[in-house]
């Protein structure tokens, strides 16, 4: 049985973890993954994100071409937020650990999401919107 699903925004972490299938947490990111899409769900990256995974790729894991099909499958998945002057300069002023970090917080607080589904232990620990791994925020979306 399914409890209902909630809104997510993915940290950049999350989604290379996600698109490298040897991460140690591809998985269950693509269980939550799964789960969201049968139930409707909202999952969200940012579009600034996307350069960031893009270098991760190519500069520790895979080819150009891999890089680039990754990058095209989280737009093809996730629904893009692309960044606005508000959110840099929220960004910019906030207690997150770096510029990154700040983003994502900004566009999470703005969307209402109900997570941000991160392996950064150090970021968002003074948001309103609870960060989870994937393996967390199943926990809070299936009965199992």
């Amino acid at each position: 049985m399914h409890k209902q699903m909630a809104s997510f925004l993915f940290d950049t972490n999350a989604l290379v973890y996600w698109v490298y299938k040897d991460a140690p947490e591809h998985e269950s990111i693509t269980h939550l993954l799964r789960e969201a899409f049968l139930q409707n769900a909202s999952v969200y990256a940012l579009t600034s994100s996307l350069n960031d995974v893009y270098y991760s790729l190519r500069r520790h894991y895979t080819s150009e071409k891999i890089a680039r099909a990754s990058v095209r499958d989280i737009a093809e998945v996730f629904d893009l937020v692309d960044l606005t002057g508000p959110f840099v300069f929220e960004s910019l002023n906030s207690s997150e650990p770096d510029y990154e970090d700040g983003l994502i917080r900004a566009a999470a607080e703005a969307l209402q999401v109900d997570a941000i589904i991160s392996y950064d232990i150090k970021a968002f620990e003074r948001s309103f919107i609870p960060k989870m791994t994937a393996r967390e925020a199943l926990d809070t979306v299936v009965d199992r």
